[in-house]
């Protein structure tokens, strides 16, 4: 039972890794690049450069849309490497499960709650595989006791 507690927590790693380089891989670095996450109107991505935000005049809205977008990509990877890390092994995972599978169930829920009021379908399926697989992990090793 154990090592399926672990085969799952590695599986509720896979899409935070695969979803946070597709975010990275779709975010366009330029006003002038069309890709997934580009608004379709070019005139409004230009507007967005030239608009500054309340907080500073340091940067525009084009470069904090691109910069979040990427912090964003580089965040749910992160995650899901810290996951597949903790569960590299029997070893690794017996010593860290307390307190790595109810933090990833933590994260992922929160990015469940997120995702249903902001994103689009894919995402949510697959941060919702995720928390399944988390949950499922935990349970199972709380019956292995």
């Amino acid at each position: 039972m154990a090592e399926l507690s672990r085969y799952l927590f590695l599986l509720g790693a896979l899409p935070f890794v695969v979803l946070g380089i597709a975010h990275a891989l779709a975010t366009p670095l330029t006003v002038e690049e069309s890709k997934g996450l580009s608004p379709r109107d070019l005139a409004f991505r230009q507007s967005m450069a030239e608009q500054t935000v309340l907080l500073t005049r340091r940067t525009n809205l084009w470069l904090t849309w691109v910069g979040f977008n990427l912090s964003h990509s580089l965040g749910a990877v992160l995650f899901g490497v810290v996951v597949l890390l903790v569960g590299r092994s029997p070893a690794t995972f017996a010593a860290n499960w307390p307190a790595f599978v109810p933090l990833a169930i933590v994260v992922s829920g929160a990015y469940l709650v997120i995702g249903l009021r902001y994103w689009f379908r894919t995402p949510i399926v697959g941060v919702i595989v995720s928390s399944v697989c988390f949950v499922s992990s935990g349970a199972l090793c709380l019956l292995a006791g």
